[in-house]
């Protein structure tokens, strides 16, 4: 925590809970550059949500306009005889179970700082999660694996990540890393990935792993590829695939066949009751499922076949109201 928040705040302490007549969760999801934000029933109905726009959350000044942003919309939106009673807050980063941030490459934010200023303004405790487990949370909560209590979600984009919720609560992991599904290898000496190995799940059914797959599918055809705008552009080769293209089609098998494997290989350990897939992806799910189901069948137990495999239904969403309901259980409401 930086020195100049704790001269701005005046505090070193924890800020304890507060409850109300009738009390609320916020749930909170950090971005690059919005702070989506959310107020929740204990129930899980959204009763109102927005946004702040903001860029770098580092020094003290920074982390506490970014909280006085969040609290206005907190207090413009809460009803007479309500009461925030926990907040919680969703980074795209490694967030151990002891509520520290090991590792967020894409937001500029001091945790530390952030939670110190929001438990300040907001007066109730706040708690971290990762925001890929937030999202499996939400999920599980009120979104495509509403009623189960054991979930995995996957989400499909840029990168290939993922959360776990075992008995209601998110499995952290002994360091923070558990749910990094995209580094499951499934290629052996295959593609390299940035994480240091080769073949990881995320060099195959990313955005930016089904357009290698494509224009490898392509070369093997000697195809031209339809226009991409850039590496990770994979919108266009399901629009080709939706109107018949045998060589986008070839590639969607071919994501699905890795993806279907990844998750075949889950199963086997832990025996989800349902796969949630999300991410921008997620939006073709009608054209990549019936090949991903067949591909986790064939890879997986017969005692675990039969687990639905579904497209997530929340959106943005889930990250906020999975927030709320890391909250609300770490708070034990």
């Amino acid at each position: 925590m930086s020195q100049t928040l704790v001269e701005i705040l005046g505090v070193t302490e924890d800020v304890d809970g507060a409850g109300g007549p009738e009390r609320l969760l916020v749930g909170i999801d950090v971005g690059g550059t919005t702070v989506k934000v959310a107020l929740v029933t204990l129930d899980g109905v959204v009763q109102a949500r927005d946004a702040v726009r903001t860029k770098s959350m580092r020094t003290g000044e920074e982390v506490l306009e970014a909280a006085k942003q969040v609290q206005a919309i907190v207090a413009e939106n809460l009803k007479p005889q309500q009461q925030v009673a926990a907040v919680g807050l969703a980074l795209p980063g490694v967030v151990t179970a002891e509520d520290t941030l090991l590792m967020a490459p894409n937001v500029d934010v001091d945790l530390e700082g952030l939670i110190l200023a929001l438990e300040r303004v907001m007066g109730v405790k706040v708690y971290p999660v990762n925001d890929a487990n937030a999202a499996a949370l939400g999920e599980m909560w009120k979104g495509a694996g509403e009623g189960a209590r054991n979930l995995v979600f996957v989400t499909l984009g840029t990168g290939v990540g993922g959360g776990m919720v075992f008995d209601g609560a998110v499995a952290v992991g002994r360091s923070g890393g558990a749910g990094e599904i995209g580094h499951i290898v499934v290629e052996p000496g295959g593609r390299q990935c940035n994480c240091g190995q080769q073949g990881c799940l995320e060099m195959y059914t990313s955005s930016r792993g089904l357009v290698y797959l494509y224009r490898a599918a392509c070369e093997a055809a000697g195809e031209d590829p339809v226009p991409l705008e850039h590496d990770a552009h994979a919108l266009p080769i399901f629009d080709a695939a939706r109107t018949g293209d045998p060589v986008a089609q070839a590639a969607i098998s071919q994501y699905s066949g890795y993806l279907g494997r990844a998750l075949g290989m889950l199963a086997c350990a832990l025996d989800p009751e349902a796969f949630v897939i999300g991410g921008g992806i997620s939006a073709a799910f009608d054209l990549f499922g019936p090949e991903l189901l067949e591909a986790y069948r064939a890879a997986t137990l017969p005692t675990c076949a039969d687990t639905p495999i579904v497209e997530a239904t929340m959106g943005n969403l889930a990250g906020m109201v999975g927030a709320a309901c890391h909250a609300k259980t770490r708070e034990g409401l």
